[in-house]
């Protein structure tokens, strides 16, 4: 049985995952961008706590993505993944899936060094 990685674990040299959440002009509009914000901060706070406090996960705000739509408009780094008006489900998950990466990468580093 395979075991669930233990994401509190920091790979060494692994660049932080960063959520930037565009709060210009357009993605702002009616304050859906920092709407968006806060409740990416109080989940992120809820789910990787530990990540939050090492540095290995992080939130932003650009004043422009360049991306713009009407909607609010957040990335991902270093994936660059890019998403409009991204449900907190979406975001959670692109952010699980990027620690992940991180850990396999990791893993597989430590294994050629062995």
């Amino acid at each position: 049985m395979r075991e669930t990685p233990d994401l509190s674990i920091t790979p060494v040299n692994a660049l932080p995952v960063r959520l930037l959440v565009c709060v210009g002009p357009r993605c702002d509009a009616e304050g859906k961008g920092r709407a968006l914000l806060a409740s990416a901060e109080m989940v992120f706070a809820r789910a990787f706590p530990q990540e939050l406090s090492s540095g290995r996960v992080a939130i932003a705000t650009r004043d422009c993505l360049r991306l713009c739509t009407r909607d609010p408009v957040v990335r991902f780094e270093p994936s660059g993944d890019a998403l409009s008006n991204p449900s907190l489900d979406d975001i959670l998950k692109l952010a699980r899936a990027a620690l992940a990466e991180q850990l396999a990468q990791q893993d597989s580093a430590q294994r050629s060094r062995d």
